[in-house]
């Protein structure tokens, strides 16, 4: 797949003219995902808000003969998105530009239930993302998902038009609530919050630190990858899990993402 031969070039700006003029309509990111789709393949697509404090919010997405599964949306906004790495990414990193996985998929992603059960299901083999941030707590995302690889041409290409796309995905919120079709649910009871944390149960509980360890082994990263993270020694990263695991009473990462998947709202 070839780069455009300049992105001078008429087709282009014709292009990206015609996406400014839609700005304040309904299709307006059809329209952006249709124009990329002239010039990289992609199977699926989805336009949502990261937020720190709520479930991700899906401003729109591609319908079912595009090859999504509605229910899959309706999982990931109900708990899935902790595992997402694109979601802890943007929570932990709020900066603009393109991401691939591979930027951002820790070192066990895919031997995941989150890989198994979502990723693979509905993204299936690859997926990049712009992400715009609009505050300290929200993030503007458009990915792209595909059933292959993407190759190093499609990758050049997208970072050559990421300071439009970028552009435009910011200039599109002055209007995006206009558009807002309801409220996401309620966040996931692991979901990281300020206060007190919530009990799963009367008598499980556990600790901010705990559930973010949590949440770091379900999206798949190891040992070493969440002391890193946060920042914290291989040995007290050790002592979260064997402390989590003794009070929810379970032995294995299967039986905690059954925990966390019941907590689902």
């Amino acid at each position: 797949m070839a780069a455009p031969s300049g992105l001078e070039s008429v087709a282009w700006h014709r292009a990206f003219g015609a996406l400014a003029d839609k700005l304040d309509g309904a299709n307006f990111w059809l329209a952006t995902v249709r124009t990329l789709g002239r010039h990289v393949d992609f199977d699926t697509w989805v336009v949502l808000i990261f937020h720190h404090r709520q479930p991700p919010r899906i401003l729109a997405e591609s319908d079912e003969d595009d090859g999504a599964d509605e229910a899959l949306f309706q999982d990931y906004q109900r708990g899935l998105y902790l595992l997402d790495p694109f979601y802890i990414d943007a929570r932990d990193h709020a900066r603009a530009g393109l991401y691939t996985l591979a930027d951002v998929a820790p070192q066990c992603f895919q031997n995941t239930e989150y890989y198994q059960r979502y990723f693979q299901r509905n993204i299936v083999a690859d997926e990049v993302q712009f992400n715009c941030p609009l505050d300290a707590e929200r993030t503007l995302c458009l990915s792209l998902g595909s059933t292959r690889a993407y190759s190093p041409e499609a990758l050049g290409l997208l970072s050559l038009v990421q300071p439009w796309v970028l552009a435009l995905m910011r200039q599109r919120m002055h209007f995006e609530f206009e558009h807002e079709d309801g409220t996401p649910p309620g966040p996931h009871p692991w979901h990281p919050s300020p206060q007190a944390p919530r009990e799963l149960e009367s008598h499980q509980s556990l600790t901010e630190r705990e559930r973010e360890v949590s949440q770091l082994m379900l999206g798949g990263s190891s040992t070493k990858e969440i002391a890193r993270r946060m920042a914290i020694s291989v040995e007290t990263v050790r002592a979260h899990k064997k402390h989590l695991y003794a009070k929810l009473g379970i032995n294995s990462q299967s039986e905690l993402f059954a925990l966390f998947w019941q907590a689902r709202r």
